[in-house]
């Protein structure tokens, strides 16, 4: 059971951020084709250049949660790899 949960917490924030910012990466490619400056802060495409800021600076406090999550999921994958013991496949 730690097993399982904790490879489900361990990959599903990374993958929730990857998916997030690959969104937001599609809109910024979008505008820039377009000729115009993506504005990070309301996500809409402007005429003339935006300062530009990371997505960890806008999103601080969820990127570090999701990773706090994950490292909790690499911990509990760790106590169900523990608690398991070392096994071998048994042959049918």
């Amino acid at each position: 059971m730690w097993l399982r949960y904790g490879s489900l917490l361990f990959a599903l924030p990374g993958l929730l951020l990857l998916t997030l910012y690959g969104l937001e990466m599609s809109a910024v490619t979008d505008c820039s084709q377009s000729g115009g400056f993506y504005n990070f802060n309301s996500g809409d495409c402007a005429s003339e250049p935006q300062p530009q800021s990371t997505y960890y600076a806008r999103h601080t406090l969820f990127v570090n949660l999701m990773m706090l999550l994950s490292v909790v999921g690499a911990l509990a994958m760790t106590w169900g790899m523990l608690l398991k013991g070392m096994t071998r496949a048994q042959d049918s």
